[in-house]
């Protein structure tokens, strides 16, 4: 229909032409921005996940070591049951010190967070 108006047909379609294609190339761009916006998102939260699988890792391995300490301190203590602390040889006295240290130690363990690494953003 335009290129039966003539000049002035072609023009409006040429200037139509011209507007969808300078929206679709801004579209095309802004896109493109936000793909490479989301891709450094994704980047920077797995740095993040990996630190976190690292310090969960070592609390995992800290704790396992102690667990160990606490059960062979357990296991030892065992003989001493029901004995006065005071009246028992001091060999005997540090593995109940020793199990109690293990024993705080561990829940010192329990009671810890991991903390998620704060970045400027």
């Amino acid at each position: 229909m335009l290129a039966l108006a003539g000049p002035i047909g072609w023009t409006v379609a040429g200037a139509t032409l011209l507007a969808s294609i300078a929206v679709f190339t801004k579209n095309k761009f802004d896109n493109r921005e936000a793909k490479h916006a989301a891709l450094i998102s994704v980047k920077k939260n797995t740095a993040q996940i990996e630190g976190i699988d690292a310090q969960i890792g070592d609390l995992l391995e800290r704790t396992a070591v102690l667990r160990d300490k606490l059960l062979r301190s357990y296991s030892a203590a065992l003989t001493c049951f029901g004995a006065d602390f005071l009246t028992l040889p001091v060999p005997q006295q540090f593995q109940l010190v020793a199990l109690v240290n293990n024993t705080k130690a561990c829940a010192a363990l329990l009671t810890q967070r991991i903390e998620e690494g704060t970045d400027d953003e």
